[in-house]
């Protein structure tokens, strides 16, 4: 009697091949994946090796695969800031400013305070024309206060006064008691030697806020620089705790 194939059977022996295939192709895409994942990804892969350096305590060579992972394109904000801040430590300043340039480069928007904390690491490294540069590249919208104060700050330590009143201002329209904003303003209309600019404003901090110490040294070395000496006098001694 002959064997006969019945199309049941054809159908479940194709099937079971078409799986077979299926389960081939899925074991070749997961072996792939095995072997391009360290080479597609090295960054995410170096940081998660930096990770687990850390966790054990070995932060040197943690560190040294973060600053390897940034430059090799990780781009997350706080792997980009402990690189940096490690490459200022170890004195390489040119590498650091090299590397936040080209963090903030790749962003198309920069996140509220990055571009500050990047600044402050450059300035503190030592590096304060590449902060300032830094700064300036910020749109003037996006900048926080304390970017905005250091931006300030900046620019009056180059004699740029102008500038660094314009930040002031943009600071004082959105909060004008921002006492510390205003204090500054005025400290920089009296170094760009704009007196008669500066002693209203400081008399105007003075007689709103009488135990502001500071306001009340600066309106005293303005008084003094503007020819009232007796007015002067009469505030340092106010500051000494020598007259009422």
């Amino acid at each position: 009697m002959g064997f006969h194939r019945f199309p049941g059977n054809i159908m479940m022996h194709a099937q079971t091949r078409q799986r077979l295939g299926y389960m081939a192709l899925l074991a070749l895409s997961a072996a792939t994946a095995l072997i391009l994942y360290p080479i597609l990804h090295k960054p995410l892969v170096l940081l998660h090796r930096a990770e687990a350096l850390t966790r054990e305590g070995r932060t040197a060579e943690a560190d040294a695969l973060v600053i390897r992972a940034v430059f090799e394109g990780a781009r997350r904000p706080d792997a980009v800031l402990r690189a940096a801040g490690r490459l200022l430590e170890d004195g390489r300043k040119d590498q650091a400013a090299e590397l936040l340039r080209r963090a903030l480069g790749d962003m198309p928007t920069i996140p509220a305070g990055l571009a500050g904390r990047m600044a402050g690491l450059l300035d503190s490294g030592g590096l304060p024309d590449e902060a300032l540069a830094l700064l300036l590249r910020t749109g003037p919208d996006r900048r926080n206060r304390e970017e905005r104060l250091h931006l300030a700050d900046l620019l009056r330590r180059r004699a740029r006064y102008a500038e660094a009143v314009a930040e002031y201002d943009a600071l004082l329209r959105k909060a004008p008691r921002d006492s510390e904003a205003a204090l500054r303003k005025v400290e920089t209309l009296s170094w760009q030697g704009s007196l008669d600019a500066a002693l209203p404003l400081a008399r105007e901090l003075v007689r709103s806020d009488p135990e502001n110490r500071p306001a009340r040294l600066l309106l005293a070395r303005i008084l003094n620089w503007s020819g009232h000496t007796a007015e002067a006098e009469a505030e340092y001694k106010r500051l000494l705790g020598e007259q009422p």
